[in-house]
This record gives C-alpha cells, sequence and structure tokens, in this order.
C-alpha cells in the first residue's frame, strides 16, 4: 500500500475565528493547493433535519414555529424570535418622539425616518424641476417609472381595461366604478358582507368579527368541559355569561342569590361589608356600656353622597337617593300623581302617593258595605305612574318599539321570533338604538342587524323633525 500524508490547512480567519481543515493524501494523488481566499470544498449532506418532531429533507430553515396554525420557519433562531412576537403582540421597540412600537428594530429604523427633514434623504430624482428625495433606491426607481408613465397596477375586472400608477388610484376606480353607490375604498371579501371601510386599519379591526373561534368563556365550568365553545362577538359571550354563569353572592345568607349584572352583585357585596363593619362598632359600644344612637335605616356606614347645599347636613348611600333628595327636597319636584278623578295632589316619593292611595281605599270601604266586597285597586307601578308615564312618551322625543310588526327593521334570518298581527304593541319606548337591539332581543327574542336597526331610527326621527316642522 502506497504511503499517505496528512496536511493541516489553516484558512485565512472569518469574524475572528481560526478553523483547522484536515486534508488526507495519498503518495499517488497530486498535492492540491488552495489560494488565500478560498475553502477547500466541504460536501453536502443530504440527510434529513429533525424540525419539531418531524424530519425535513433539503431545507435550512431548522428554526419553525410552534404556535398552532403557523408554518413558518426560519434558518436563524434570531428571525424565529421576531416572529413569535407577532403572536405574543410584544412590541420592544419604541420610537422615543412619537411612541409608536414595533416588532423589528429594523421597523423602528425605517420609522424614524419619517421624523427627519426631506433633506437628509441621500437619494434624489434627476428629472427636471422634481425636488423629490428618497431614502432607498427601491423607491427612488418607483418614483423614475411613474415620471415615465408606468402604470403598474390594473384593474382586474372583466372587460375593463384600466391602468394606474398608484394602488390607492386602482382601489378608488373599483369603488366607483365596479361596486354599489357609497363603497369605501377597503371592502371585506368575506362571503356575504358587503362592508366597506375608508382605511385598511378599519378593515382589520372589522375582520375579526368573522372569527368564529374569536372569543371562548374563561369560566371554570366551561374550562372543565369536554368540548370548548366559541362565540364570535363579544355580545354573545356576554348573553352566555349571563344565562349560563349569572353573577351569585356566596354569603352564607343568602343563600346563592342571583343578581342580573356584576355592578348589582358588587353594590350588594358592599353591603355585606358595611353590615361586618357595623356589627363590629355595635360589639365595642356594648363593652364600653355607652348609649347607642338611634340607628338610621340602612345604617351609618357608607355615607359617602353628601348634599353640597348650604344649610343642609343630609348624607345618603348612593348618588341616586341624593338626586332625588335634591330633586324633591330643594327643587320641589313632585312627580307621583294621584290618578283617582278629581283628587289631582301630587308627591315626592312613591311610598307617599301608595299611602295616600291606601287612604282612599279606606275611604270608599267604609261608606258602604258594597265596597267591601268590592277587589280592591292594584297597587302596582303601572297604576301609580302610568298616567305621568304616558304623557311624558308624549313629551319628549322618544320613539315606540315596533314589536309585533318588527319587520319593518328588515329581512332577519337568524331571528327565532314569530310575531302575530293580534298581538298586542309593545308600549316600550327608547331613545337609543343600542336599547331597542337589547330589548329586542331579550324581551321579544328577536335578533337584529345593528345597521338595520340605526338606519331604522334615523329614518324615524328625520321624519318626526319634519313633522314638527
Amino acid at each position: 500500500m502506497s504511503a499517505s500524508t496528512i496536511t493541516v490547512v489553516e484558512p485565512p480567519s472569518l469574524l475572528g475565528k481560526r478553523k483547522r481543515k484536515y486534508v488526507l493524501h495519498l503518495a499517488s494523488s497530486p498535492e492540491p493547493t488552495f489560494s488565500d481566499t478560498e475553502l477547500p470544498p466541504v460536501a453536502s449532506s443530504s440527510k434529513p433535519l429533525l424540525i419539531n418532531g418531524s424530519l425535513v429533507a433539503n431545507t435550512k430553515k431548522r428554526y419553525k414555529c410552534t404556535h398552532g396554525g403557523c408554518g413558518k420557519a426560519y434558518s436563524k433562531p434570531s428571525r424565529l424570535e421576531e416572529h413569535e412576537r407577532s403572536h405574543s403582540g410584544e412590541r420592544p421597540f419604541v420610537c422615543d418622539t412619537c411612541s409608536k412600537s414595533y416588532l423589528r428594530e429594523s421597523h423602528l429604523h425605517a420609522h424614524i425616518r419619517s421624523h427627519l427633514p426631506q433633506s437628509d434623504r441621500p437619494l434624489a430624482c434627476s428629472e427636471p424641476n422634481c425636488e423629490k428625495r428618497f431614502w432607498t433606491a427601491q423607491h427612488l426607481n418607483a418614483h423614475i417609472e411613474w415620471h415615465n408613465g408606468a402604470k403598474p397596477f390594473v384593474c382586474d375586472e372583466t372587460d375593463c381595461p384600466e391602468a394606474f400608477a398608484k394602488h390607492h388610484q386602482l382601489r378608488t376606480h373599483k369603488c366607483t366604478v365596479h361596486a354599489p353607490p357609497g363603497t369605501k375604498p377597503y371592502q371585506c371579501d368575506h362571503e356575504g358582507c358587503t362592508q366597506s371601510f375608508s382605511t385598511n386599519q378599519h378593515l382589520r379591526t372589522h375582520s375579526k368579527v368573522h372569527n368564529e373561534k374569536r372569543y371562548t368563556c374563561s369560566h371554570a365550568v366551561c374550562l372543565a368541559a369536554e368540548t370548548i365553545h366559541f362565540y364570535p362577538t363579544w355580545t354573545a359571550l356576554q348573553h352566555h355569561n349571563r344565562t349560563a354563569h349569572p353573577p351569585t353572592c356566596l354569603h352564607p345568607t343568602c343563600n346563592g342569590t342571583v343578581f342580573a349584572s356584576q355592578k348589582s352583585l358588587r353594590a350588594h357585596q358592599k353591603l355585606h361589608e358595611q353590615q361586618a363593619i357595623e356589627a363590629e362598632i355595635d360589639a365595642i359600644h356594648d363593652e364600653d356600656e355607652q348609649p347607642r344612637k338611634k340607628r338610621r335605616r340602612g345604617g351609618e356606614v357608607g355615607r359617602d353622597w353628601k348634599c353640597d347645599v348650604d344649610g343642609c347636613t343630609k348624607d345618603f348611600k348612593s348618588k341616586q337617593a341624593l338626586t332625588t333628595h335634591n330633586n324633591v327636597t330643594h327643587l320641589g319636584r313632585r312627580d307621583h300623581i294621584c290618578p283617582r278623578e278629581g283628587c289631582g295632589q301630587t308627591f315626592g316619593y312613591k311610598h307617599l302617593l301608595q299611602r295616600h292611595l291606601a287612604k282612599h281605599d279606606a275611604t270608599s270601604s267604609s261608606s258602604s258595605d258594597e265596597d267591601d266586597a268590592a277587589p280592591q285597586t292594584k297597587m302596582d307601578i303601572d297604576t301609580i305612574t302610568g298616567k305621568q308615564y304616558a304623557q311624558r312618551r308624549k313629551a319628549t322625543h322618544v320613539l315606540d318599539c315596533p314589536y309585533p310588526n318588527w319587520h319593518v327593521l328588515g329581512p332577519q334570518p337568524s331571528s327565532s321570533s314569530h310575531a302575530h298581527a293580534d298581538e298586542p304593541a309593545c308600549e316600550y319606548v327608547f331613545s337609543r338604538a343600542y336599547d331597542l337591539r337589547r330589548h329586542l332581543q331579550s324581551v321579544h327574542d328577536v335578533v337584529v342587524d345593528k345597521e338595520s336597526v340605526s338606519k331604522w331610527v334615523d329614518d324615524r326621527r328625520r321624519s318626526r323633525v319634519s313633522k314638527d316642522c
């Protein structure tokens, strides 16, 4: 066997690192020679790489995103780290001038240029009478092509030969020529959706509405279930929370009392806290054997709303109670009117009206024995304030609920209500389209589109103003 030798080749240093190459020479083989800038060829490996638990052949992108539904892969871990910020929402690079934040440092550097004057841009347009300057050669070349009459943005509609130099010109052409009147440049491409917007940001915000898995319930009961339920809108999720997980008081004395909203539950829990404080105060008085003050209704703790009228020392536990006190005591309002014919007395508080009506009933029952057998007047809110409510409806600019003729709002295939013509008209009145939508859904089980309700309310208000004029 012929003799062989091993030669150590030391190539020039790259980035401060020197790598040694060992080459085996046979006696019969000519000795290879390398220049100062060339490295001996290295055989490429065709073995597949193990990326996130799977073998991938013939690829340099070994760093793959592990986010669900994302198939992005990168050749450097730094690129993968930048990409993962798009999923987490982290934007660590912040502009010191305007506080805008970005995912990548290169994006921040590009943005900082927008705060510099145009004279700092190194590349100037060579066309006569044009003073435009640019940061990159790509933007300069696109600008020069615009001078030369280039129109790269071609309309893709059938039998339309139009072409434009700017993309926004093409968008304007599509929404004015090939779309219904009133269409804005950025149109939603979701099937069955005709919404359009003036900016791309508004379109991206709107596109989230079509995501059927946008919201999910975070309640412990739903998380423990085998099937996870998703909701496309925040309103649908809140409706689920109110029906499946209503706000419940866990105090031992309440026996699981349920409330309509979290606000009502918090107000109720505040009462428990105040009662506990008052119990501690009573215990202290019992130990000191001091005479107690006469306790007011509702207790003494939590009376944070004080009347600011000079000479008035009243304090209350809620803003509503303070407002009622101010209207009745200092402004002289008497909104509760006796409904009995020929009486006409007015009262500031409802309980005073109820006491007055009780006297009417006592007088009528004592006048004859027949009155004892007659049914007593029903003491409900409709009897007490019904007349006044009807007068207020005529006096103020409010609109009536269209039920059962809710079809005037437009066809709504998602509604499950089947109103009949002989059903009595709904006496609910409102001043906002939002209140009407919530009322139709909760009371009449009618789900109406937001845009349809808003359009109907605007039309009714315009027609009422025209009649008044």
